[in-house]
């Protein structure tokens, strides 16, 4: 890195040559002034493919890990030099001793045309951006906290869905009851917002807070996924799958029957307790458990 910088900036005075340790030939470079600038282009050149050497024969450290970055600076600090060469060239062309020139109205006249387009771009692009689209934006009547679950639910399903492309049947059945448990609780909220008074539909949202929540926990990365993709390295893996697989079916169900109970005009009831959800605190616990039931049995346990 430090040859690059020196014979891209000081080469024509020759100080990559003496960082080199390429004494005689630096003061050479130096009095020719980078051999009237082939020299400095050479080595430049030498040094950014790789074959420049120091005075002992031994290449440059650090080639390989550096190299992208060096051409993507050099070729950045190029086209700026580049650009600013143009410009000034543009506006030498532009302006004579009694102001623009021909050439100057014409290129006057066509950067007021192409602001004119570019204002009407920009003010197009602002009045679409206000409609956001339909897919991501939130309906009014699901309450922010609950709408995080079911973008999270979302973007589990894509994991679930690619397990299942694999050939996994128990993450294929898992996305059909995340479809489903997401309709229910989009239609729940919305059935709610239009027939239910404001503290039932608070009442809803404190429970499928804590409810959507265990059930997010269960099938992170850290739990459901990582058992159907690892199952040897949990005790009892296939009752961990169907207590997750139970507790999301009777979170759709008490959903389902919340919908009806709205539809009928009925106060809706939560009958559902899922504190037993397997879950990464629930294995936290399961741990300790085991910890201490090795403890007083006189066990050595295991440190994690």
């Amino acid at each position: 890195m430090a040859t690059v910088v020196l014979s891209y900036l000081f080469g024509m005075f020759g100080a990559d040559r003496y960082y080199l340790g390429k004494t005689r030939s630096a003061l050479v470079k130096l009095f020719t002034l980078g051999g009237f600038g082939y020299w400095w282009l050479i080595d430049l050149l030498i040094t950014l493919f790789g074959g420049q050497r120091d005075a002992w024969g031994l290449r440059l450290r650090g080639y390989e890990q550096h190299k992208k970055t060096v051409w993507i600076a050099l070729g950045a600090l190029f086209g700026v030099s580049l650009v600013a060469g143009l410009i000034a060239l543009i506006a030498t062309a532009s302006v004579g001793e009694s102001g623009p020139t021909p050439f100057g109205w014409v290129l006057l006249s066509t950067a007021a045309a192409a602001a004119a387009i570019g204002g009407v771009v920009v003010l197009v692009r602002r009045r679409a951006a206000r409609v956001p689209s339909n897919s991501a934006r939130r309906p009014s009547s699901v309450p922010p906290s609950i709408w995080s679950f079911l973008e999270r639910f979302a973007v589990l399903r894509a994991e679930y869905v690619t397990r299942s492309a694999g050939g996994d049947d128990i993450a294929g059945s898992v996305v059909q009851q995340l479809d489903s448990l997401t309709s229910n609780t989009s239609e729940l909220f919305t059935r709610l917002a239009a027939k239910s008074e404001k503290s039932q539909r608070d009442r809803a949202r404190r429970e499928y807070e804590d409810k959507l929540g265990k059930l997010t926990a269960a099938l992170e990365h850290d739990y459901l996924l990582d058992i159907l993709a690892s199952p040897r390295l949990w005790d009892d893996p296939d009752q961990r799958i169907s207590d997750v697989r139970a507790a999301i079916a009777a979170v759709d169900a008490q959903l389902l029957a919340n919908v009806r109970q709205v539809n009928a005009r009925k106060g809706i009831v939560f009958t559902v307790a899922i504190d037993g959800l397997i879950g990464p605190r629930k294995v936290m616990d399961d741990w300790q458990r085991d910890f201490d039931r090795a403890a007083r049995d006189g066990d050595s346990p295991t440190t994690l």
